[in-house]
Order: structure tokens, then C-alpha cells, then sequence
């Protein structure tokens, strides 16, 4: 038997990292298609792509109670997008801008187990339609890299990068409000103190914004003997992103 049905509960496991043994799947078939170009615009270097992948048989880990769930295939998934970059160079300053946009959706209609959803039936599923957005998947990311050589030896850089929402794990039915998108910037800077020795610092969240990176439904609240949270009322967890942080070393190459 394969463990696809919402209803074959026998075959729960343990969360992801704590199982030991494969469930009885089928394989999982991919295929693809990708075409792309690149070149110069001038003193400018691009590069594009456009990509249409789709799996059958793929598979997907459903709740089915506290810390265990189930494997299941789903018919076929579908991911369609594109990618591109540019890269150039002033003087003194070089720079890459990169976009990316990934429609990764249910190419079929299933049930699919997540008690803790607001709109799961008295049996614990959800209706999954043909067309919505897998979780955990932005579509959209922009990423922009900047270099300022100030001197020979010293060099001073800012990345900044921004996510699209994404749809919470547990809501394939795409019911609930997705995980916000984020812009995070992050800056550099290094000495070259010789050919082997460098020293370098990092500041990751310049302006310590805070946002989630991630998201899922977990347990309900008031069925979890925390004191702290017991009094909550909405069974969702959702992954913070690091504060600001800095961070000082040294390289030396031999």
C-alpha cells in the first residue's frame, strides 16, 4: 500500500529528522525544460533563463497530529519561471543585480491532512485545488550585490535582498494570510593587511528589521501544557529571522 491517503493514518511517522526508515512511495518523476541566453550590453553582462519543470508523484509530509505526520504523493506538481542578472563595473565599483520569479503550484485537486486549519472539515483535511501555490516557495526575489573598492588594499560592500510572501506549510489550500515578504540588507568591509593577511567584518540586518522566513500550523495552543502560551489561540509557527548581528575575523591564505 502507499501512504497517500489522508485516511492511512497507520503509516504516520515522526517529523522528517526523526524517522528511520523510507515510507512506501511511489518515485517521484521530474521533467524539464530550461532555455537561456547571455552576453554584453555594452560594458554590461546579462544572463536570462526561462525553466518549466513538472513532478509526478511528488511527495508531501502532512500533519497528523502532535510531531508526527504522513508522506503522501500528490499527483503532479508544477514549478514555471525565470531568471535573470546583470553585472557591471564602474570605476572603483562593481555590482550584480539578479531577479528570479518561481510559480510553483498543484497541478491537481486532493485532500490533505492538517487538523489544526481553520477551514479543515470534522475529518481534519482540506481541500487542495489544482492551480494553488506550494508553501514555503516566494515567487519573487530580488537580489542586489555592491563592491566599493575604497583603496587598493580596502574594500567596503552592501547586499540587499528581497522575498516575496510565501504560504504557510499545513495551508496547501493557500486559505489562510501567507508569511509577509522581507528586505534585508547586509554590509562588509575588508583590510588587506598583505597577500595572506586579511581582516574582514560583517553586519547581517543593518537596520534589524524583523520579519519571519518561514511559517507553518502547528498545534493548538490550549492542547499544549506551556503556561506561557496556553492562553494563545492561534496554532501557528513562524520562523524569526536573526536580529541584527556583527561579526569581526581574519584570513590568511598560505
Amino acid at each position: 500500500e502507499r501512504g497517500d491517503d489522508p485516511d492511512d493514518v497507520d503509516f504516520e511517522c515522526r517529523l522528517p529528522n526523526a524517522f528511520l526508515a523510507d515510507p512506501p512511495l511511489e518515485d517521484v518523476v521530474s521533467s524539464s525544460f530550461e532555455i537561456g541566453a547571455r552576453g554584453f550590453l555594452g560594458d554590461i553582462a546579462y544572463s536570462a533563463g526561462i525553466f518549466h519543470t513538472t513532478n509526478r508523484d511528488d511527495i508531501l509530509f502532512q500533519t497528523t497530529g502532535r510531531a508526527t505526520g504522513l508522506f503522501a504523493n500528490v499527483d503532479e506538481t508544477q514549478r514555471v519561471g525565470f531568471e535573470s542578472r546583470l553585472s557591471g563595473q564602474l570605476p572603483n565599483v562593481n555590482w550584480t543585480l539578479a531577479y528570479s520569479y518561481v510559480d510553483a503550484t498543484f497541478e491537481d485537486n486532493f485532500s490533505a491532512l492538517s487538523p489544526n486549519h481553520a477551514f479543515a472539515n470534522s475529518e481534519g483535511e482540506i481541500l487542495v485545488q489544482s492551480g494553488d501555490r506550494i508553501p514555503g516557495i516566494p515567487q519573487n526575489q530580488v537580489k542586489l550585490l555592491t563592491n566599493y573598492r575604497v583603496t587598493e588594499r580596502f574594500g567596503l560592500g552592501l547586499d540587499v535582498v528581497n522575498n516575496s510572501d510565501q504560504h504557510l506549510r499545513g495551508d496547501e489550500s493557500n486559505q489562510l494570510e501567507p508569511v509577509d515578504g522581507y528586505t534585508v540588507v547586509n554590509f562588509r568591509a575588508r583590510y588587506q593587511v598583505s597577500d595572506q593577511f586579511q581582516v574582514f567584518a560583517m553586519v547581517n540586518n543593518v537596520f534589524d528589521e524583523e520579519f519571519e522566513t518561514f511559517g507553518l500550523l502547528g498545534e493548538e495552543p490550549n492542547e499544549v501544557e506551556v503556561s506561557i502560551i496556553e492562553d494563545l489561540t492561534v496554532p501557528l509557527f513562524l520562523g524569526p529571522a536573526p536580529p541584527r548581528a556583527g561579526f569581526l575575523g581574519v584570513r590568511y591564505s598560505f
